[in-house]
């Protein structure tokens, strides 16, 4: 009796087991399908192949870089550094901020994965870039210490020269602001701005112009900028000092320098895609990297090397 009700119990348990693969066959059969319609269903790998062809490629790239940087470059920092960035973001455009991710077709996960990726790019760059002297030099070129100023912004260059005529006749630069500025956050401090220098979110042409004068000097051409013309008064000009006082300015930089090199930023990203031995099984997307593994010509890669070269047959 107890061999027969071992065998029946084990009887049992096989048609229990068989009964629960045939439910997860099942499953996973209808888990399969996208949709479902009274012709027939749309399954997983009918939308795969069909979203491949038109954005397989670049969503594998992005997939495939994200791995591989965050492996290398990423961490807990880098997440802090996200959500940081994302909510400042947030802050900046108040109720605004949704509908400007809906129009440019951000959700807020798509939207942190690429200043995730942002942040990636400029770490790797960062750790796989060794400053030349050559580079301090050139930084040093477009470094402006920490000034202080005030400017007048109207709308033409006439008004403009009109107002700087007053100035050398002598009139009261601060009423003047007061009296003509179109910059409503300055004008009623008689055009004072914050203390600023090159990382400022001004005009390049306005920090150049600015940093051009002496204190106590007002610029004798109205300066062009995006929003209209400036008259600047210089209040405090600290000077630049000496170079390597600044080391770690002029790394910043530099470094924004290469950041801005589309070829270099290519050829750093290049190196760690290929280092990190990618192999593309599905032969529809095998090119996907392509672009990343190919060969960068050499004198795109090193910005710095031209940059030389220009200069010696300029000094010639």
């Amino acid at each position: 009796m107890r061999n027969i009700f071992k065998g029946k119990n084990l009887i049992i348990i096989l048609v229990i087991c068989l009964t629960a693969l045939i439910l997860i066959s099942r499953y996973r059969s209808h888990n399969n399908n996208i949709a479902t319609t009274q012709i027939g269903n749309i399954t997983k790998e009918e939308l795969y192949e069909k979203m491949k062809t038109t954005a397989g490629a670049s969503s594998l790239q992005k997939l495939i870089m994200l791995k591989v940087l965050t492996e290398k470059y990423g961490g807990k920092e880098t997440d802090n550094q996200v959500n940081k960035k994302f909510e400042e973001q947030k802050e900046q455009y108040g109720d605004k901020f949704p509908g400007l991710l809906k129009n440019s077709n951000y959700t807020e996960e798509s939207y942190k994965e690429t200043i995730r990726m942002n942040l990636l790019i400029e770490a790797a760059v960062t750790a796989e870039t060794k400053l030349t002297d050559e580079d301090y030099k050139i930084a040093w070129e477009s470094f402006v210490p920490r000034l202080t100023a005030q400017h007048i912004l109207v709308a033409d260059e006439t008004t403009a020269k009109d107002i700087i005529a007053k100035i050398n006749a002598g009139e009261d630069f601060d009423t003047l602001a007061k009296e003509n500025s179109l910059d409503t956050g300055s004008k009623k401090d008689g055009g004072k701005l914050p203390e600023f220098d090159h990382n400022a979110p001004y005009d390049p042409l306005f920090i150049k112009a600015t940093a051009e004068l002496k204190d106590g000097e007002v610029s004798q051409e109205p300066v062009k900028g995006s929003k209209g013309y400036h008259i600047i008064k210089m209040i405090k000009h600290p000077g630049k000092g000496e170079m390597e006082d600044h080391t770690k300015e002029l790394e910043k930089i530099a470094l924004k320098k290469r950041l801005a090199d589309d070829a270099y930023v290519q050829s750093i990203v290049s190196k760690i895609i290929k280092d990190a031995n990618i192999e593309i099984k599905d032969e529809f997307l095998k090119k996907a990297m392509e672009d990343f593994l190919k060969q960068v010509d050499s004198s795109k890669v090193n910005s710095t090397d031209s940059s030389k070269k220009e200069k010696s047959s300029e000094s010639k």
